[in-house]
């Protein structure tokens, strides 16, 4: 069985790595991406099964990078996770715009992988 690939989208390094950390410890497949820009470029080479995102990121922002993977045909059913420290109105508007879950930062590693593994169909799940 292949294993789940998540491609995650973050700009600050020491949360990126840690989230990698993490998750490649739960027997995820992982790709890292510094920004939106970054994410889209590896979104079609590796075909993730789960898109993490934060909010707030340089050039192009997790809203707008929502936003372009919802516009691809192959990506439409993507499942993307959005995590932001910031308010309401941030959180919303990735929902408006596709997230299918909100993930609030500062993280707890257990809810997000718990997200994550809430999202994937049956024979994806990884089950502790």
């Amino acid at each position: 069985m292949r294993k789940v690939c998540i491609l995650i989208a973050e700009d600050h390094p020491d949360t990126r790595m840690l989230l990698h950390y993490v998750l490649v410890g739960e027997g995820f497949e992982v790709t890292d991406a510094e920004d939106g820009a970054a994410a889209l470029q590896a979104l079609s080479h590796t075909h993730p099964d789960i898109l993490l995102t934060d909010l707030m990121m340089p050039q192009i922002d997790g809203v707008e990078l929502i936003r372009r993977v919802r516009a691809q045909n192959e990506f439409a059913d993507l499942p993307i996770v959005a995590m932001s420290a910031y308010g309401h109105d941030h959180l919303t508007k990735a929902s408006v715009n596709g997230a299918t879950a909100i993930i609030r930062k500062p993280l707890d590693m257990e809810d997000l992988v718990d997200t994550i593994n809430r999202l994937l169909p049956e024979q994806g799940k990884i089950w502790h």
